[in-house]
C-alpha cells in the first residue's frame, strides 16, 4: 500500500487471527467488504482532484495577468514602461541646454524654439513664521507619594449585545502622605461617573460592598459580562474574563495602593529617550535617587549638560529640557507602562507640539489664552484665512485641524509644521500674482500658531512667470501664472531657479527621434497581450476528456510513473471548457482592444494594430511601418488613444485605462483581490488557501477524513468477526480431535 492509499483509506493493519483454521484470505475479504466505503472515498478524492486541476488552470491565467499588470500598469516600473503614461508613446526626447527648463510636445515646433530670457518664475504666496510654538519642555504630572495599582487600567464590558470600553484615569489613585487613601468605594464612584457619560448604559450601576466590586443592571434579565481587561485590573479587582463584571472574591484594600517610591526604584521601570535620532534606554535604579540617576545617565548618553532634568518646587513636576540649540529634537520614544501612568508621560511626547493631541493638550504656547466660541452646545476655535472663517472643534487633533485648513478650497492655502524649527509655514495652493495670503483677526488662534505679522513673519507675494522666446524666427513675451504652461503645442516646465539662468546664449533644445524604441515597446506589449489571449482561448475552447477521470490511489498503484503522468495530462484537459467567467474576461479584453473610444479620433487599425487573419481567438498583429509613421505624425494623439480618461462617467476611456480596469476586476492592483483571486487564489501568497476553491477542497478533505475513520472502524469490526470465527473453528477442531481420540481408544 502506498503512502497516498494509507493516508486516504488508513493503514490495513491485521487486528485478529487471519485464516489459520478456515483457510480464508481474511485480508482480501475485509478489503471486499469495505469496498463501498472505499468507493465513497474515491469519489471524494476524484472530486477534489478536479477542483485542484481547475484551481491550477485559474492560477496559470492569474499569474499571466499579474505579470502583465506589473509590467505595463505599474508606475514603479517607470513611465516609459507604463502604458498608462503618455511617455510610453513618446517618440521624441528633447535635450535642453539648461537643467532648469524642460519641454515636450510637437517636435517640429520645438526644433525651431528657443528661450531668450526668463524675468521671473511663478511662485505661490507664502510666509514662514519665526515664532516657535512649543515650550521646548517635556513635563510630567504631579509627583505624588502614592498611586493606585490600577491607574490607567482598562476594561471592556458587554451589555445588551453591545461592547463598551471603560478606563480608569491615570490620576485616579494619586495621593500624598496625609491624604485619605483610595478605597474600593472611590473606584465604584469613579467608574459610575464614566458610565453616566456613555449612551446605552443608563441602567447600569457600580457598587462596592464587603470588598466586592460589581457592575450590574437594574434590569434583572440583562447581564453585564467582562470581555476584556488589563492584567492589573483583573488581578487586583479579582475579575475574570467571560464572567459577570463582579469580583469573584474580596478585594483587599492594600492591593489598591502602591508607594511611588517602589515604581521609581524598580529596575524594570525604564524610559527610552531620543535625542536628534539617537535612542537610549535608561532603567531606573533601586540604589540611586531617580532624578539624579536620570541626570547622570542622560549626560552619559547624549553629552554633559545637553539635557536638563529638574523637579519644580511649586507643583512637584518632573521636566526635561534641551539646554542649547533651537533645532534639537528630544523626546520619549518608549516608557514602561507603570512608570508612564505615574509620570503622565507617554511614548511620543517630545519637546515639540504633539500633532495627535488636541490644541489644548498639544503643548502649543499660549493656547490657553485663545478664545473659543460655542455653537450647538460645542466649543470651537476659529481661524480666518483669506477672509474665510474656519471653525475647529476643541476636540480635534492638531493634525486634523491642519488637514481641515489644507482641504478648504476657498481658503486656498496649505499649512505645514516643521518639527525641526518648531514653526509653521503657510503657502498658497496656486502660484501667480493673483493669489495672496491674509490672516484675519480671530480669537487669538492665529497669533498662537503664527505669531504677529512683521514681528514673526512677512508675507511673500505670489509672482508670475515672464518669459521671452523665439519660435520660427518670431520673438514674443508671455506672462503666465504657473511655471508649467503651453506655447503653440510646446509644453514648458520651469524649475523655480530658471530665472537665475545666464542668458548670454538662449536656451535651445535638441530633438531626438525615439520612434524605433516606441515601436519595440508596443510590439512587446502586443506579444504579451496575445500570449494571454491565446492561453485563455485555448483553455476555454479545449473539450474535456470524460474518459480520463482523475486516477484513484488504487489505480495509481497499478501504473508506472510515466503512465500516471500521461493520464493526468489528459484528465486536466477541458477543466475550463466553456467557463462563463473566463469567456467574459476574454471578451472584455478583446472589446478593449477594438472599436472607438471617447478620448481620441483614432482606432487601433489607424496605427497599424489589427486582428490576425484566419484567427478567431482575438490575437492582434502589428504593422510596424504604419505605427512608426503615425508616431512621427502625431504621437500625442496615439498617447490619448491609450491613456486618456473619458470625461463622462459612462464614456469609453483609452485602451490602457480599459485594460487596467479589467485587470483590477480580475486580479486586483497587486494580485491580492479580484474575482479570479477570490475564486482560486495564487501560489505562494496569503490567498493560496483563502479562496472559494480551497474552501471546497477542504470540505472534501474533511469528508474523506470522516470516511477514513469509518472504514477503519469497519475493518476493525470485520477483523473481530473473522477472529471470532477462527477461534470457534479452532474450538470445534479441538473437540473433534478429542472425539476421534476417544473413539480410537
Amino acid at each position: 500500500m502506498t503512502s497516498l492509499s494509507a493516508n486516504l483509506y488508513g493503514a490495513s493493519v491485521n487486528k485478529g487471527i487471519g485464516g489459520l483454521m478456515s483457510g480464508l484470505d481474511t485480508d482480501d475479504l475485509v478489503y471486499q467488504m469495505t469496498v463501498t466505503t472505499r468507493n465513497k472515498i474515491n469519489r471524494q478524492y476524484q472530486s477534489k482532484q478536479k477542483l485542484l486541476y481547475r484551481q491550477e488552470a485559474y492560477r496559470e491565467i492569474s499569474s499571466k495577468l499579474i505579470s502583465f499588470n506589473n509590467k505595463y500598469f505599474s508606475y514603479s516600473s517607470g513611465s516609459k514602461d507604463n502604458i498608462l503614461s503618455p511617455a510610453f508613446f513618446q517618440s521624441y526626447t528633447y535635450k535642453s541646454s539648461s537643467n532648469y527648463v524642460s519641454v515636450t510636445g510637437k517636435a517640429e515646433n520645438i526644433q525651431n524654439f528657443s528661450i531668450d530670457n526668463i524675468t521671473s518664475v511663478a511662485r505661490a504666496a507664502n510666509f514662514a513664521s519665526k515664532k516657535r510654538v512649543s515650550d521646548d519642555v517635556i513635563k510630567s504630572a504631579e509627583l505624588t507619594d502614592y498611586v493606585s495599582t490600577i491607574d490607567g487600567g482598562t476594561m471592556t464590558i458587554e451589555y445588551d449585545g453591545e461592547s463598551y470600553n471603560l478606563s480608569i484615569d491615570k490620576e485616579f489613585g494619586k495621593r500624598n502622605i496625609g491624604d485619605p487613601q483610595i478605597t474600593l468605594a472611590d473606584l465604584a464612584n469613579h467608574l459610575s461617573e464614566k458610565i453616566e457619560k456613555i449612551n446605552g448604559l443608563e441602567d447600569l450601576s457600580v457598587s462596592a460592598e464587603n470588598g466586592i466590586l460589581s457592575i450590574s443592571s437594574s434590569d434583572v434579565n440583562k447581564k453585564v459580562t467582562l470581555t476584556a481587561a488589563s492584567s492589573s485590573v483583573l488581578e487586583v479587582l479579582k475579575l475574570e474574563v467571560g464572567k459577570a463584571a463582579t469580583s469573584t472574591s474580596e478585594v483587599e484594600q492594600s492591593s489598591l495602593i502602591k508607594e511611588a517610591a517602589d515604581i521609581l526604584a524598580n529596575e524594570n521601570s525604564y524610559i527610552t529617550f531620543e535625542y536628534n535620532g539617537v535612542l537610549k534606554q535608561i532603567n531606573l535604579s533601586p540604589h540611586t535617587d531617580a532624578v539624579q540617576h536620570l541626570k547622570t545617565e542622560l549626560n552619559k548618553a547624549f553629552g554633559e549638560g545637553k539635557i536638563e532634568v529638574s523637579v519644580s518646587q511649586d507643583n512637584n513636576e518632573l521636566s526635561f529640557a534641551v539646554n542649547d540649540g533651537d533645532t534639537n529634537i528630544f523626546g520619549i520614544s518608549g516608557i514602561s507602562s507603570e512608570l508612564s501612568n505615574y509620570l503622565g508621560i507617554e511614548a511620543g511626547d517630545y519637546n515639540r507640539i504633539n500633532m495627535s493631541k488636541t490644541l489644548a493638550e498639544s503643548g502649543i504656547l499660549g493656547i490657553n489664552n485663545v478664545n473659543t466660541i460655542e455653537k450647538d452646545g460645542k466649543e470651537y476655535y476659529t481661524l480666518n484665512i483669506n477672509d474665510v472663517e474656519i471653525d475647529f472643534e476643541t476636540t480635534m487633533s492638531v493634525k486634523d485641524i491642519i488637514n481641515k485648513i489644507n482641504t478648504n478650497a476657498e481658503a486656498g492655502v496649505r499649512v505645514y509644521y516643521s518639527s525641526t524649527t518648531d514653526t509653521f509655514m503657510v503657502k498658497a495652493t496656486e502660484t501667480g500674482s493673483h493669489k495672496s495670503i491674509s490672516i484675519g483677526e480671530d480669537g487669538g488662534l492665529a497669533a498662537a500658531l503664527f505669531g504677529a505679522e512683521t514681528e514673526h513673519y512677512e508675507i511673500n507675494k505670489g509672482t508670475d512667470t515672464v518669459i521671452e522666446y523665439t519660435l520660427n524666427g518670431v520673438s514674443s513675451t508671455v506672462t503666465r501664472s504657473t511655471a508649467n504652461f503651453t506655447i503653440d503645442e510646446i509644453n514648458i516646465e520651469l524649475n523655480e531657479r530658471a530665472s537665475d539662468i545666464d542668458f548670454t546664449n538662449p536656451v535651445t533644445f535638441d530633438v531626438i527621434n525615439n520612434s524605433d524604441e516606441v515601436v519595440e515597446r508596443v510590439k512587446q506589449f502586443i506579444d504579451d497581450y496575445n500570449e494571454i489571449i491565446s492561453l485563455i482561448s485555448s483553455k476555454t475552447g479545449e473539450k474535456p476528456r470524460n474518459d480520463y477521470p482523475p486516477l484513484t490511489p488504487d489505480q495509481q498503484e497499478e501504473m508506472s510513473e510515466e503512465e500516471i503522468k500521461n493520464w493526468t495530462k489528459e484528465a486536466k484537459k477541458g477543466v475550463l471548457y466553456g467557463d462563463r467567467k473566463m469567456n467574459n474576461l476574454l471578451n472584455s479584453m478583446r472589446q478593449a482592444m477594438s472599436g472607438f473610444t471617447d478620448v481620441s479620433s483614432l482606432i487601433l487599425s489607424n496605427i497599424g494594430i489589427s486582428s490576425a487573419n484566419m484567427d478567431t481567438s482575438g490575437k492582434l498583429v502589428l504593422n510596424e511601418t504604419k505605427l512608426k509613421q503615425k508616431l512621427l505624425e502625431n504621437p500625442d494623439e496615439i498617447a490619448r488613444l491609450f491613456t486618456n480618461t473619458a470625461s463622462e462617467a459612462d464614456g469609453r476611456s483609452g485602451i490602457s485605462i480599459q485594460l487596467q480596469t479589467i485587470l483590477r476586476n480580475n486580479v486586483g492592483a497587486f494580485g491580492t483581490s479580484g474575482w479570479l483571486i477570490e475564486e482560486a487564489g495564487i501560489d505562494n501568497s496569503m490567498t493560496s488557501d483563502r479562496n472559494y476553491i480551497s474552501e471546497k477542497i477542504k470540505e472534501h478533505d474533511d469528508k474523506m477524513a470522516e470516511l477514513k475513520k469509518y472504514i477503519e472502524r469497519e475493518r476493525e469490526r470485520y477483523w473481530k468477526q473473522f477472529s471470532a470465527l477462527e477461534q470457534s473453528l479452532n474450538k470445534l477442531n479441538m473437540q473433534s480431535s478429542w472425539l476421534v481420540d476417544m473413539m480410537g481408544n
